[in-house]
C-alpha cells in the first residue's frame, strides 16, 4: 500500500533517492518545491500548481486531467496513466479505514444482487425489482461529460463478506461535487450505525481531496431513504428529477 505522505506533486517518490541520500537534495515535499533542479524559477512548477489548487498531488486536483499537464511532466509520457493509478489507489483505500473496499466487476454481480435482493422497501419506491441487468447497468451508467475514469462502482467488505455498494462519480455536476448514484447496505447490518460510518469516512475523504460538498437524490416518500440522508447532513436543494414512475429528491451535504 503507497504511503501517500511520501508522494509529491508530480506522483514521484523521493524515499530512496540517491540526491536525497547523499544530501544533494532536500526533497520536494521537506523544501516545499524549492530543489536544485528548479533553482531558477524558485520552486517547482508542478508543486506550485498543486498548493495553488490545494491538491496533494495531481491525479488528486479538480481539473485533473489538465491541458498543461503532459509539459509540466514532460520526464514521463505515462503520466496520466500513472497519476490516475495512485489517484483510484488513494479514493478506494480512503474510502474506509475499517472495512476492505474495492472496485466491483462484472463476476461480483451474484454477490450484488444477493445483497440488494433483500432490500424490498428500496424498490418498493424505486422500482423496477434489481436484476442482474440492472446492476450491469448500474455498473457502466455515466452521466453526462464524464468517463469511466471518473467512476466508483464499489463494495465494501467486512472480511469476506459484501456489506455495501456505492456508486460514486467525482467532479459532478460541479468540479469540486462529488455525487453519490447509489449506495445500499446489507439489510442484516442496517440499524447498526454501518451506513452512516460509511458516509461519515466518505466525507472525511472528498475532502481532503477538495470537494466542497457532496450530492445525491432519494426517491420521494420513501421514508427509510429520507430519515437516513438527513440524519447524515443532507438536506434538500428545493429541485426534484421526474421519472415516469417516481420523483427523486436531489439534496447536498457541505464538506
Amino acid at each position: 500500500m503507497t504511503d501517500f505522505s511520501t508522494i509529491t506533486a508530480c506522483g514521484e517518490c523521493c524515499v530512496g533517492c540517491s540526491k536525497k541520500i547523499e544530501g544533494l537534495c532536500p526533497g520536494c515535499i521537506e523544501a516545499d518545491g524549492r530543489v536544485p533542479e528548479w533553482a531558477q524559477s524558485g520552486m517547482c512548477k508542478v508543486h506550485a500548481c498543486c498548493k495553488e489548487h490545494n491538491a496533494w498531488f495531481c491525479g488528486l486536483c479538480s481539473e485533473f486531467p489538465c491541458d498543461k499537464l503532459p509539459q509540466l511532466i514532460s520526464w514521463n509520457p505515462d503520466i496520466i496513466q500513472h497519476l490516475s493509478a495512485l489517484r483510484d489507489e488513494y479514493i478506494i483505500n480512503g474510502l474506509s479505514g475499517e472495512y476492505a473496499v474495492r472496485r466491483l466487476a462484472e463476476a461480483d454481480i451474484p454477490e450484488i444482487l444477493a445483497l440488494c435482493e433483500k432490500n424490498t422497501i428500496y424498490y418498493r419506491y424505486c422500482p423496477p425489482f434489481v436484476s442482474e441487468q440492472s446492476i450491469r447497468d448500474d455498473m457502466n451508467a455515466l452521466p453526462p461529460g464524464k468517463t469511466a475514469a471518473d467512476k466508483y462502482y464499489v463494495g465494501y467488505y467486512d472480511g469476506k463478506r459484501l456489506i455495501a455498494v456505492m456508486d460514486l462519480i467525482m467532479a459532478f455536476p460541479e468540479k469540486t461535487t462529488s455525487f453519490i448514484g447509489f449506495f445500499m447496505t446489507d439489510v442484516e447490518a442496517q440499524n447498526k450505525g454501518l451506513g452512516s460510518f460509511i458516509i461519515s469516512e466518505l466525507c472525511k475523504v472528498m475532502t481532503g481531496m477538495g470537494m466542497i460538498e457532496i450530492r445525491l437524490g432519494w426517491v420521494k416518500g420513501n421514508p427509510q431513504a429520507e430519515h437516513f440522508w438527513k440524519k447524515n447532513g443532507f438536506v434538500e436543494t428545493g429541485a426534484t428529477n421526474e421519472t415516469e414512475e417516481y420523483t427523486v429528491v436531489v439534496a447536498r451535504r457541505e464538506l
